[in-house]
């Protein structure tokens, strides 16, 4: 039975088109040479790749360089504005921004990393690698270890490939010691970052929805801001709250659509 794949291969094809498109991920205008380098693709098949998602506006081409195009900023708009759990958190996050003062995130957890779906500016402006679409290990963030404190041992250990990347001098950086963090964040209901991330900033985070639902295993916020302002305590409560918030907020979305597929519309 023939088991290899060619280039006409639809699989094939997705897993190559995707290849491409990623390796502009934090990456400015991209030379054919470059592309074909951190693809490892023969340069005719990046190059054919390359020139199609050029024709499609996939990505956009300045003489000997390609870039991201209009259809990649759009498409990105389009998961945003029908992000379910963004669209019914967004409000809870405004309102959480407002009266902490403090930086908001919305986050998913993603194999052993962390995928920021939006943040909301405090009153304070903070320097964070924390923009829309950014990942983070999640071993090293407050958003990060509350999700995993949720999963089973075995799971997280799974999802961990390789040696643990320390961050700052704070960050937990080996097994004994995020399984401790771990425990301690089950036993608080909330994850703490002291400087984990970025020196100087603290975060306190909350999973949305009970350990055992999608979301709870998935999805989290996190309150953000200067270290030696973050009233840990008192923040825990404030952010359990909102996340509580969400998840009401969610249920009711999921019902109101089960509703609305149950009548037809």
């Amino acid at each position: 039975m023939r088991t290899t794949r060619n280039d006409s291969d639809p699989a094939s094809v997705v897993d190559r088109i995707s290849s491409i498109v990623e390796t502009f991920r934090d990456a400015g205008p991209l030379t054919l040479s470059e592309v074909t380098r951190r693809t490892g693709m023969p340069r005719s098949t990046a190059h054919r790749l390359l020139e199609q998602l050029t024709a499609t506006h996939w990505l956009a081409r300045d003489r000997n360089t390609y870039e991201l195009g209009a259809r990649a900023y759009e498409v990105g708009q389009w998961a945003l504005s029908q992000n379910r759990l963004r669209i019914a958190a967004l409000p809870v996050l405004n309102r959480l921004a407002h009266t902490t003062g403090m930086t908001v995130h919305l986050a998913n957890l993603e194999g052993d990393s962390v995928f920021y779906v939006d943040r909301i500016p405090g009153s304070t402006p903070l320097r964070l690698p924390t923009r829309v679409g950014a990942r983070l290990p999640a071993h090293v963030t407050g958003i990060g270890k509350v999700m995993l404190a949720n999963r089973p041992w075995e799971s997280v250990t799974e999802d961990l490939q390789g040696p643990m990347r320390a961050v700052t001098q704070f960050s937990v950086s080996n097994l004994e010691q995020l399984s401790s963090e771990l425990k301690r964040t089950r036993e608080r209901g909330v994850a703490i970052d002291r400087q984990e991330t970025l020196l100087g900033i603290g975060c306190v985070a909350a999973s949305i929805g009970p350990a055992d639902h999608f979301y709870g295993n998935r999805s989290a916020i996190s309150l953000c801001g200067p270290v030696q302002e973050m009233n840990f305590k008192q923040l825990g409560g404030v952010v359990r709250v909102a996340a509580r918030d969400v998840w009401d907020a969610c249920v009711t979305n999921d019902l109101q659509q089960d509703v609305s597929h149950a009548s037809g519309r």
